[in-house]
């Protein structure tokens, strides 16, 4: 029986984790035969590091997939090119909750994409932006005041890419905070029962310790893999 193990880790543009586990692996091409062998497993093995070109519950879409695919029974390398063509149409969307916060952690990594100016007046008028990644590029694509609005909206165009058709049956969303919140966020029951409705699995998972201290508490993120994902507010 052939071995092959593949890791999905977040977007090489936002992340060193995707170079790391790249150096990693071609040591560990150069040196698996020998380990294994002492084990008495004699089975060809193959490692492959596929760039998610995105962060936090995006970066679920292509595991999902993956997962799906081997469930299924797909050939090895059809699966990494299914993998690639996902990767590359996978839209991550967030909404954070604290500006000031969002923009002082961006800062410490070199970001300045969100301006003290953009950060004052967004919280003094409760405005909070929309900000989509998409192979590995980030950034504003609207700005709506209020939280749970914003969220509502966010639900409600999520709803419509499903009606319209998603390249794979995975949803994915995290939050920063427990679920319950998420939950009971406006919005969230039209999408839960479109995607049932839809033959969509929904998977939800608190947000990583690592993506709350980049992004803040309370943060939502959505992902899914899609052709033409424009948000209309």
């Amino acid at each position: 029986m052939r071995i092959r193990t593949g890791c999905s880790p977040a977007s090489r543009s936002r992340s060193p984790i995707f170079e790391n586990a790249q150096q990693a692996s071609f040591a560990i091409l150069n040196d698996y035969k020998t380990p294994r062998l002492a084990a008495g497993h004699a089975s060809p093995f193959a490692l492959r590091i596929v760039d998610t070109q995105n962060i936090f519950a995006a970066q679920g879409v292509p595991a999902a997939e993956a997962v799906r695919l081997r469930d299924a029974g797909e050939n090895p390398v059809r699966i990494r090119s299914r993998l690639e063509e996902v990767a590359a149409r996978t839209q991550g969307y967030m909404i954070p909750r604290d500006l000031y916060y969002l923009r002082a952690r961006a800062r410490t990594k070199g970001d300045r994409s969100v301006g003290l100016v953009s950060a004052a007046l967004g919280s003094a008028l409760d405005i909070k932006p929309v900000l989509h990644c998409n192979q590995g590029e980030t950034g504003p694509v609207a700005k709506i005041r209020g939280f749970e609005p914003a969220v509502e909206k966010l639900f409600d165009f999520t709803v419509q890419r499903i009606r319209a058709g998603l390249l794979t049956p995975t949803l994915c969303l995290s939050y920063g905070g427990a679920l319950d919140g998420m939950r009971a966020l406006p919005g969230y029951a039209r999408l839960r029962a479109a995607c049932a409705e839809h033959g969509v699995e929904m998977l939800e998972s608190v947000m990583s310790l690592t993506g709350m201290v980049n992004v803040g508490k309370g943060a939502l993120v959505v992902g899914f893999a899609a052709e033409d994902a424009r948000f209309v507010a």
